[in-house]
This record gives C-alpha cells, structure tokens and sequence, in this order.
C-alpha cells in the first residue's frame, strides 16, 4: 500500500540519482506497465504517451530520474520532487508532487514583513 509514510521514504531512500543509467530498473517499465500507456524511450527520455503531450510528466529526461521501482499495484518513477505511479493493471496515473518547504531565509523575510 502507498500511503504517505512510503512516500516519504522513497523520497529519502532516493534523494540522489544514481551513477549510471544502467542502475535504473528501464525493463520494469515495460514488464509491468500497462500497455494503454504507451511507454516509450527516445534517445534518453521516458515518454509516457497515456499523458496530454503538454503534461511536464509525458517527456522525462533519464538523467533526472532517481529509480523506477515496483509496487503490487504501480510502477514508480522517482524524480527529485515528485513521483510518478504508473498502474499496472489499467492506465491509471497518479503523480505526486513533493511540498516545497521555505527556507530559513524565507521564513526570517516573512518574520521581518509580519513584524513592519
């Protein structure tokens, strides 16, 4: 199950991408995910092609993914800041975006504005 817990620490099991692409899990993506998504890799991206071709989701450059990983239900495509479910099982996409938590800096600003 995904729940937010697992979120977080696939966030911080993988918060560097790794060293080579080879160490990505690539077959995964097209063992286990649907075939209505119509996965494809050109050149070194990821296209995603179940999403509008306008998404920031549907054209994924390899060198900014983190990990593909395997779940009973979804394959996970780990960025930086957000991650990306693929069902396997129908064409179902979940992206989930990870909240940006202001700086010491930005919160010192917001302190000294309140304070004016």
């Amino acid at each position: 199950m995904i729940n937010n817990k697992t979120i977080d620490a696939i966030y911080k099991k993988y918060s560097n991408r790794p060293e080579s692409l080879d160490e990505l899990n690539i077959p995964l993506l097209f063992e286990a995910a649907h075939d209505e998504h119509g996965i494809e890799i050109k050149g070194h991206d990821i296209v995603i092609n179940s999403l509008d071709q306008w998404s920031p989701f549907h054209t994924i450059d390899l060198h900014r993914v983190h990990a593909i990983l395997d779940f009973d239900r979804y394959i996970a495509i780990v960025l930086h800041s957000s991650i990306i479910f693929i069902g396997k099982h129908n064409n179902e996409i979940h992206i989930h975006v990870k909240e940006v938590k202001p700086s010491i800096a930005d919160r010192m600003r917001n302190l000294f504005c309140a304070c004016i």
